[in-house]
């Protein structure tokens, strides 16, 4: 259950007036106590007030634990307010290279423009994500004490990044004793994905009575790997009408080449695509399952058939992970006016991936800058003198009147599997220390602190990779006689041997991300006026940013075949100063006004100056009318604007002009150093009712408008584009005849968003003869959330991946859907040390992408499930839970994907593939 009010206990000391919003009654019964005021997520004023002129959404530890969550992450799947759109979730990450990051997206702009706070400051930057996002499993789920979800912009009181809103990570701070958990949860059907955690907490001191403090928790985690093959819906990527793997197979006849003249070196007619080239003879036979392939007789614009790749079996739904967390949390009372506090945090985290042999074919490896270096063609090549050219290529080149071909070396395709299947490590390391002081000087409070964090990652490849130079040179060498049709596609023999020779091991990226931050601040009451006390606070600010990527020798050449191109080193800073102020003016007993001001200082995108202005209207207890407006923007990251630009492959892509589809080709990608800041404007209004003691509602509108969107057009956004004739992207493409040969998919300010909807809440709660019943509804309906590009395309991306056209949405390529509609809409019973609990999670439908057998319009339906949880306390100190995830498991709709994603069958952003999810733990507290 959640409730919307303001953080922490001064919720208790709203008890005289009939506006109880989200009071419970344990809080409600406790003893009276000095009247304490707290800061809220999203000022820097501190108050009494239960509810404020903005919407904070407040989840709590007990809420936490019956939500039956395994992650940080998948906790917040919870809240109605937080979308899949321009997120990344633990599945996302199967299958790539994510460094076991997940991240969280508010109102579906996307995890760069939420900001994430934890104890209200700031963490490092992912180093895995560009630099971009805050990984939210480095904060342990066992440390929370509560989240506080702050569903308005707040760049005028935090900076960069609250576009959209903040989410705040309260860890715990005051804690007496030994409390130790453990944990297990499985999917019901069998395969993988069971996670297993244990933490502990050690706490001593009260600083009420012994003057200090101390809070110190550990926390283990361990996933394991969920395949695809474990799930029927996953375990193909061959579903006709819906969808059909295109992907890179073996043996394709790609076209002639004139060896040591390329550039120049391809024959008229070469195809540098799947499905854009010769066929294949094995195809043609009908034996493309004997190199492990299947036949597609589809998308060939020489009308051959040719063998394509199901990868979909080699995917990991979930990938393997490890986690380990640490926390602590220290405060010491100098005397009755000044404190010193401490905060630490510590993660780290692996995650192990194994998946299909990488694709090798010329577009590819004419990216690479080893072959220019060692003067190798960059192709693989297959020679007439080759047996095998004679036995199978001849006769098949005469069948379909390629007679022009013969006796011309060809380029071939090759799905490598001489290697195995391709393995990677990556680890991921996070740490934040904040050491500071706080107190009252001449009746202000003040709070002064230095913090210090760190992102590290490191990532290695053990098995199933090669050099692609290494490799095209041993193929290409005629007296070894490759033969691209061998059964199982493995080389035997000598070849084999040789082939050994190419494989790579080793380390692919080490990064690092650091913020080192000094602030200060100082807050109090201004001299009354006419019976009413105006607040202030201001601050300032000093922030020094840094990213370092650290390319091994071969990961920087672009040279391991399934590595994704060249990656160039990056090594730069920036400094960030800043000063702000904010005053909260009560104009009557009924009515007060907030104002927020901030400047930022950047010494690489120059200086931005953002402002928030509330309201807050009480005309009777039982009503509350609340409004804000307010400015923001985001700063490009370090890795947006220095990112050296490369040539490696694009994401797939379907050209609207040939019909060819799961297009891959050469595309250029980076950053740019003249991106500037995005701007954005928000707006809010809601009014919250409580007609009785045990009955809150409320509703909030918002409206949201970022101009200058810093994005990377998708594969898909600029063939589509290009093809449909719109300027912007006249200069986006380059073509080989009429087949798209070359992309350009850099970084840019590409257009214009708004978003608009309302956040809703109800709260229902009555104690009666049977048990307390507690129901709480939280929902959001987006009306609004539509996005230009640079030439003036619109689209309207609410429950939709596509356009009217069947092109994908702007942003498609970041993942997720925005919903009509989400909620989740709870029911507890509580009896003595019994707590029963059900949640219904309902998600509208939406429209995916075209389906590509028939080229109709496909959606899926609105999605409810229910998860469940039983929690006993009656024995001591011992807590024991139970319950399940997706009650009555819940299958996935068909899903027709509009970007590159390695999983079929299903939309990796909204379905959790483990299906009904049934859980177990325990914790005892010593004392």
């Amino acid at each position: 259950m959640m409730k919307e009010t303001v953080l922490s206990r001064s919720v208790r000391l709203i008890c005289a007036g009939g506006l109880v919003l989200g009071m419970h009654a344990a809080q409600a019964q406790s003893a009276p106590e000095t009247i304490q005021r707290v800061e809220i997520t999203g000022s820097s004023l501190k108050r009494v007030d239960a509810e404020t002129a903005l919407p904070v959404q407040v989840m709590t530890k007990a809420e936490i634990s019956r939500t039956g969550a395994t992650s940080t992450q998948e906790l917040l799947t919870s809240i109605s307010a937080l979308s899949s759109s321009g997120s990344t979730q633990n599945s996302t990450g199967a299958g790539s290279s994510t460094y076991g990051m997940s991240s969280i997206s508010l109102r579906g702009l996307g995890d760069e423009r939420t900001l994430v706070l934890v104890n209200g400051r700031r963490l490092a930057a992912f180093a895995g994500g560009g630099g971009a996002a805050v990984n939210v499993n480095v904060i342990p789920l066992a440390a929370i004490e509560r989240v506080e979800v702050l569903k308005d912009g707040a760049s005028g009181v935090y900076g960069s990044d609250a576009v959209a809103g903040v989410v705040n990570f309260i860890l715990s701070k005051s804690f007496k004793g030994v409390e130790v958990t453990a944990g297990y949860g499985s999917p019901s059907e069998s395969g993988g994905g069971q996670n297993t955690k244990a933490s502990i907490t050690g706490g001593l001191g009260d600083m009420s009575t012994d003057g200090f403090s101390v809070v110190v928790s550990a926390s283990y985690e361990k996933e394991k790997l969920l395949k695809a093959a474990d799930r029927a819906y996953a375990a193909t990527g061959n579903n006709l009408p819906y969808y059909a793997s295109g992907a890179t197979g073996q043996g394709n006849i790609e076209g002639g080449i004139v060896p040591g003249t390329y550039p120049n070196d391809r024959l008229p007619g070469f195809g540098n695509a799947p499905g854009t080239g010769y066929g294949n003879p094995l195809a043609d036979q009908g034996k493309c399952d004997s190199i492990l392939m299947y036949k597609n007789a589809t998308n060939t614009s020489k009308n051959t058939p040719y063998c394509a790749f199901d990868s979909a079996a080699f995917v990991g739904l979930i990938p393997q992970r490890e986690l380990k967390n640490l926390t602590a949390n220290g405060a010491f009372k100098i005397n009755a006016n000044h404190e010193l506090f401490a905060d630490a945090l510590y993660s780290e985290s692996t995650v192990t991936q194994s998946f299909q042999g990488s694709p090798v074919r010329r577009s590819f490896l004419e990216t690479d800058g080893e072959f220019a270096k060692q003067g190798v063609h960059p192709a693989l090549l297959l020679y007439p003198s080759n047996p095998v050219y004679q036995s199978i290529a001849v006769p098949y080149l005469n069948k379909y009147g390629f007679t022009s071909l013969i006796g011309k070396p060809l380029a071939i395709t090759s799905r490598v599997f001489d290697f195995g299947n391709r393995t990677s490590v990556d680890e991921a390391k996070q740490s934040r220390l904040v050491l500071g002081s706080k107190g009252t000087v001449w009746g202000q409070d003040y709070e002064v602190a230095l913090a210090t964090n760190e992102s590290k990652i490191h990532g290695t490849v053990p098995a199933g990779y090669f050099s692609q130079v290494a490799y095209a040179k041993i193929i290409n060498d005629p007296a070894n006689n490759w033969n691209p049709w061998a059964p199982g596609a493995v080389q035997t023999g000598a070849l084999a041997d040789k082939l050994k020779t190419a494989q790579y091991s080793g380390d692919t990226l080490t990064g690092k991300s650091t913020s080192n931050t000094f602030d200060a601040k100082i807050a109090g009451e201004l001299p009354q006026f006419m019976g009413l006390t105006p607040q202030y606070a201001a601050g300032i600010q000093s922030r020094k940013d840094k990213f370092h990527t650290t390319p091994s020798p071969a990961l920087e050449t672009g040279d391991i075949a399934g590595l994704g191109g060249s990656v160039p080193p990056v090594n730069k800073s920036r400094t960030i100063n800043s000063v702000f102020a904010e005053g909260n003016l009560p104009l009557t007993k009924t009515l007060d006004l907030g104002v927020a001001l901030r400047r930022d200082d950047y010494n690489d995108v120059g200086s931005t100056n953002n402002y928030k202005v509330n309201g807050r209207w009480q005309p009777l207890k039982s009503v509350l009318v609340r409004a804000s407006a307010g400015s923001g923007f985001r700063a490009p990251t370090l890795s947006d604007l220095w990112q050296p630009q490369t040539t490696g492959s694009s994401e797939t892509f379907n050209d609207p002009a040939t019909g060819q589809s799961q297009l891959q080709v050469n595309a250029v990608s980076g950053g740019n150093p003249n991106l500037k800041p995005e701007e954005s404007q928000q707006r809010s209004i809601g009014i919250v009712l409580s007609p009785a003691d045990s009955f809150t509602f409320g509703v909030d509108w918002f409206k949201i408008k970022v101009s200058d969107i810093l994005a990377t057009p998708s594969a898909q956004e600029v063939v589509s584009g290009f093809r449909r004739g719109d300027s912007a992207y006249a200069n986006l493409v380059k073509l080989q005849g009429n087949d798209v040969d070359l992309i350009y998919t850099t970084l840019a300010n590409t257009g214009n968003a708004t978003v608009e909807g309302f956040d809703v809440f109800a709260q229902f709660r009555q104690n009666t003869a049977f048990g307390r019943f507690d129901t709480t509804l939280n929902g959001t309906y987006m009306d609004k959330f539509d996005q230009t590009s640079p030439g003036g395309t619109l689209s309207h991306k609410v429950g939709t991946l596509v356009d009217k056209n069947g092109d994908p949405v702007l942003g498609a390529q970041d993942g997720g859907v925005v919903l009509r509609w989400r909620h989740a809409l709870s029911g507890t019973w509580t009896q003595g040390p019994l707590a029963i609990s059900l949640t219904q999670n309902f998600a509208s439908g939406y429209e995916t992408g075209f389906r590509q057998g028939d080229g109709q319009r496909n959606f899926i339906g609105a999605m409810t499930t229910y998860d469940t949880n039983v929690t006993w306390k009656g024995w001591k100190s011992l807590v024991l839970s139970a319950g399940v995830r997706n009650l009555f498991d819940k299958q996935p709709g068909v899903f027709v994907p509009v970007s590159n994603q390695f999983q079929a069958g299903y939309d990796i952003n909204q379905y959790d593939p483990r299906g009904r999810f049934v859980y177990v733990s325990a914790g005892y507290t010593f004392k």
